[in-house]
């Protein structure tokens, strides 16, 4: 076995020299066409580099019997697998034949039940007379069933198409990738292998713990990580996500960040050529190259000072108060849950019509309201109040910010109760026996235990405030830029962001915006993090 296993390392050595030169030969090809330009161009050339020196690493390492020689080949060949087995579904068209696939499920829905009946009919009884018969019936009719499901969704000859692409020049070469690639993976984890590169036990339970979690972190890094370094080069940009990327460096971040401060003479303001006037305090105007951005920047902070407060203060006192065992006290707690699990879209929808100046029933009931006052006796005439909750710029901010505390409410109210039922009931009971009142124990006892529950409530729901982008775009859809509303009053920086990359497809500005709004965002966790920190220290 010992034998064999080092003729292995050898073939394993020479396998990846091999693709250290064809993923180098690679990175020369790209580099000397004009082909393939932009992000692809760049995250081709990554891949092939970290092919080439992985590759490299896994023969020098084989070479000197080292772990990490067998650890990189594992890594190698699997990543290979994975490669040739995505392009070979990607070269058969699989991922477009899903689509079709879709289409025709709904014939096959019966027989599919008849076949999950049949499969329930193979447990029955124990296997001796009648439910023997029972068992094999049931066999035979989940068998026939499975083929009726396959001919009637036109899987059958979705195969036939599979197989015939497959004998095409370049699906046999991602075929034949692929079987070497997991012949490689699953003879390198032998424990001959193993042995002969001293492999320890706890070192192959990490490998062997790396390939269940590799689906996770493929994802990840193939949906998240990518994705967002790519809006990374793409911020640095002017792309319409159309045509070829143009490299302009800081440009956007320039553009959006620009301020100029200047001294207002006359009742005017003279700032330099491209930017506009932003505000003014006192005899000091404020002038911007993009106001709109700026203008989103303040629209987030006064939101978020205001929002945070009332979803998280309210709650804290509602999970107190719920926080008891009075009959039905379980209703009421999934009745303040609801909106939490409501989706945005309704929400939103259902809080516009209330809204509605007209025939919404907020300004009904204030009309109702001011009747009931002007009844009574000994009062003066009062007038209903007629807010324009959705066109008036003075207070559509604060609309936003009222549907955006209902819907959260009942989510930090939860995570509240859960933070009271884990405080230790024993500490109550002393402050009651030193003669502290309701109060002194919420403040003394209840407050302090529920530091890291505020932290968590805090920080979450500082994050979904910062990131506010449906409830405005559903409750402002009329206005420019969409979910902007009056003057620009409701205007977030996740909204711009959606008008400059989907509506103007300015790629490279929108992704810059996005950048900044990460940056604010780590910034606010930061702060509660260290705020926590020190509180626990102290």
């Amino acid at each position: 076995m010992l034998v064999e296993a080092e003729r292995l390392a050898a073939g394993l050595m020479v396998w990846h020299l091999l693709l250290a030169l064809a993923a180098a030969g690679g990175v020369v090809v790209l580099l000397g066409r004009d082909t393939v330009t932009g992000g692809g161009r760049l995250a081709a050339i990554a891949v092939l580099v970290f092919a080439a020196l992985a590759s490299l690493g896994a023969a020098a390492g084989l070479r000197a019997r080292r772990h990490v020689g067998r650890l990189l080949s594992v890594v190698v060949n699997y990543l290979l697998f994975l490669v040739c087995f995505v392009g070979l579904l990607q070269h058969n068209g699989v991922f477009t034949g899903l689509d079709a696939l879709g289409e025709t499920f709904t014939r096959g829905v019966p027989f599919l039940a008849v076949a999950v009946l049949a499969f329930v009919g193979t447990g029955f009884g124990d296997g001796e007379g009648l439910s023997a018969t029972v068992r094999r019936m049931s066999r035979l009719v989940a068998v026939v069933a499975v083929v009726g499901l396959l001919l009637a969704v036109g899987l059958v000859p979705g195969l036939l198409t599979f197989v015939r692409r497959t004998a095409t020049p370049v699906g046999l070469l991602l075929l034949v990738g692929i079987v070497i690639g997991a012949y490689l993976t699953w003879r390198a984890m032998q424990p001959d292998v193993a042995r002969l590169v001293g492999t320890t036990e706890h070192q192959g339970r990490t490998i062997t713990g790396l390939l269940f979690v590799s689906p996770n972190v493929l994802g990840f890094l193939a949906f998240f990580a990518g994705p967002l370094l790519f809006s990374l080069y793409v911020s640095f940009n002017a792309w319409d996500a159309f045509a070829d990327p143009e490299w302009i460096g800081l440009g956007n971040y320039i553009e959006m960040l620009s301020l100029d401060v200047t001294t207002v003479t006359d009742g005017r303001a003279t700032f330099p050529e491209g930017y506009q006037e932003l505000g003014r305090v006192g005899s000091v105007a404020f002038g911007a190259r993009d106001v709109l951005f700026w203008t989103s920047l303040l629209n987030i902070l006064v939101f978020s000072l205001v929002a945070i407060p009332l979803s998280v203060i309210p709650a804290l006192f509602l999970a107190t108060a719920l926080n008891s065992k009075v009959p039905g006290i379980r209703l009421f707690r999934a009745i303040y849950f609801v909106p939490s699990i409501a989706g945005v879209v309704a929400v939103a929808l259902i809080w516009k019509q209330l809204y509605d100046a007209t025939v919404g029933w907020i300004n009904y009931l204030l009309v109702l309201a001011t009747d009931v006052w002007n009844a009574l006796p000994l009062l003066p005439e009062a007038t209903a109040p007629q807010p324009q909750w959705l066109s008036d710029a003075n207070i559509a901010l604060f609309s936003l910010i009222i549907v955006f505390a209902w819907q959260y409410i009942g989510f930090n109210t939860v995570l509240y109760l859960a933070g009271l039922q884990g405080i230790d009931n024993s500490l109550h009971e002393a402050a009651m026996l030193d003669g502290a009142n309701r109060w002194q124990r919420f403040r003394n006892v209840t407050i302090p235990g529920l530091k890291e529950t505020t932290f968590f409530v805090v920080a979450s729901t500082g994050i979904l405030a910062l990131q506010l982008f449906g409830e405005s775009v559903v409750l402002f859809s009329r206005s420019t830029p969409v979910g902007a509303g009056p003057e620009n009053s409701t205007l977030t920086p996740v909204v711009y962001l959606y008008e400059q990359g989907f509506r103007r497809f300015d790629q490279g500005y929108a992704s810059a915006v996005a950048w900044v709004l990460f940056v604010l965002i780590f910034v606010f966790t930061f702060i509660q993090f260290q705020r926590q920190r020190e509180q626990v220290g102290g």
